[in-house]
């Protein structure tokens, strides 16, 4: 739920001649950075456009205004050993992975090519994950895990031919041998959304009985509208289980039916003709030379958590940094770890310098609100909230389909410990409107309304989260906590919602 994570062999892009460096590629939906040849990167990341217009055209999905909120940045790392360094704790048999944050989404790919017909290649890893990144983009609307994962495979193995059509709905070969096991995971179990006792291979058959069942439900005309009333019914609260039988029927008699559709081997796929596809530019950049040489620093800023290793960066960012005193990227770098390594005023000079140098610079703008949040909470007497805040009014400005300047304004003013304004809770409500994945956020916003008598909006909020199929303590944690405030009582919805937040704090 809080986190996706890529299984098997990875690949991107194929070696190319000559000598290499970090380019970073800009588009409508992608920011990639990448060791490798321009010309390559340009390719691979005109691919990822075509991709996201397929998968929006095929599910009817609009599109969005390009912000921070709605871009996804992927790092193309050198192999899995480098993927499975920056993710930490729990990367065995991990290749690739990525976080929906509220702050902009991240993924972690290595640079690796498998070309056997049963591989899992890198541009399925992503277009899996890619896939979950739109998904998430409509999270007031609970999916079941089969569901999930099912829908993410139908996408994540596309043909792209050479007049520009985009192929959709191709068996996952990869996932052939979960198909073929007996030791998958039985249909009712799968629906049912309880996996605590699973097995790793039963967890892992998911993957291919959900897209099958996806694939069925999706193409089968005798069930044309099933799969709609499984999930209006999940979302108005009904058990994943009866959800389905409810809109499937007889369960067993699906099973036997989704067997024989696998034994057929026939699958009908999806064109989606190039004319009805739009792929907005894209511009290749190359990193200067002292961006280069803090990429390393930029990736663990990325990837964020208790590992970002700051001071181990510091000296060699300041010295830097002196080099290239008119480079904005390298002064907001710098900026960004003196923050996390807890040297606020330090953080505050290099942003500042920064938009001397360029006003408008979106990532210098939060870096200096950030930093004078800590400087006002560590001398709260001699604070200017007002001008701490600035900088958030400002980046919102600049980019106003971010998440997180609005998020940022909001806690300002509880790190200032009075009540936010009725402006700064309406930006955090469309903060989570923006970022409708970062569960964290959600739940912030839960408990602000609770705070605010907002019981209806909190119900609201929260039912996403409680309505889930997933199973789990967290998912107990936010039903007890609707179940407060269908009943209206504030203190309890409080009380409950203070129990449940230690499940979404590393989010």
């Amino acid at each position: 739920m809080l986190k996706y994570l890529l299984a098997g062999a990875a690949a991107l892009f194929a070696a190319t001649p000559g000598q290499a460096a970090w380019h970073e590629a800009k588009s409508k939906h992608f920011i990639v950075y990448a060791d490798k040849d321009p010309a390559a990167l340009k390719a691979f990341s005109e691919k990822l456009e075509r991709f996201d217009s397929a998968v929006r055209e095929a599910r009817g999905v609009p599109d969005v205004k390009p912000g921070q909120s709605t871009r996804v940045t992927l790092f193309v790392l050198r192999d899995i050993g480098a993927v499975q360094k920056i993710l930490g704790k729990g990367s065995d048999g991990v290749a690739g992975f990525y976080l929906p944050q509220a702050n902009g989404s991240v993924a972690f790919v290595p640079d690796r090519h498998d070309t056997s017909k049963w591989g899992l290649s890198g541009e399925s890893i992503f277009f899996h994950e890619y896939t979950h990144h739109l998904m998430l983009q409509d999270a007031d609307r609970p999916l079941p895990t089969w569901l999930s994962e099912g829908f993410a495979e139908f996408f994540a193995n596309p043909e792209f031919t050479p007049d520009g059509n985009v192929v959709i709905g191709r068996p996952p070969l990869y996932r052939a041998e979960a198909l073929y096991t007996i030791w998958g995971l039985p249909l009712d179990k799968m629906i049912s959304g309880d996996y605590l006792y699973v097995t790793a291979a039963e967890y892992e058959s998911i993957y291919g009985r959900g897209w099958l069942l996806t694939h069925l439900l999706s193409f089968d005309m005798s069930r044309r509208g099933q799969l709609t009333k499984y999930l209006n019914e999940i979302q108005s609260g009904v058990p994943a289980l009866k959800a389905a039988q409810d809109s499937f029927g007889d369960l067993k008699a699906l099973d036997k039916e989704l067997e024989r559709y696998f034994r057929k081997d026939v699958f009908t796929v999806t064109t989606i003709p190039a004319s009805k596809l739009n792929v907005p530019p894209v511009t290749i950049r190359d990193l200067s030379n002292g961006e280069e040489q803090l990429i390393d620093a930029k990736i663990r800023l990325a990837r964020g958590g208790d590992d970002v290793r700051a001071r181990d960066y510091l000296t060699k960012a300041r010295a830097i940094a002196a080099q290239s005193p008119e480079d904005v990227n390298v002064l907001t770098t710098l900026s960004q770890l003196e923050l996390s390594a807890g040297n606020a005023k330090e953080a505050a000079d290099a942003a500042n310098k920064a938009l001397a140098k360029n006003p408008q610079s979106f990532d210098a703008l939060i870096a200096k609100g950030r930093a004078g949040t800590a400087l006002a909470k560590a001398n709260p007497a001699g604070a200017d909230w007002n001008a701490v805040r600035a900088p958030f009014l400002q980046a919102n400005k600049v980019d106003p389909e971010a998440a997180e300047p609005l998020v940022l304004f909001y806690r300002s003013f509880v790190a200032e410990g009075v009540k936010p304004t009725k402006n700064a809770v309406d930006g955090l409500i469309y903060a989570v409107a923006l970022a409708p994945q970062d569960s964290k956020l959600r739940m912030e916003l839960v408990g602000r309304l609770i705070e605010d008598n907002r019981l209806d909006d909190a119900s609201q909020a929260i039912s996403t989260l409680a309505y889930s199929p997933h199973r789990g303590k967290w998912h107990d944690a936010t039903v007890a906590v609707l179940e407060q405030l269908k009943v209206r009582n504030q203190a309890m919805a409080k009380e409950k919602w203070q129990a449940a937040q230690k499940f979404f704090q590393d989010a």
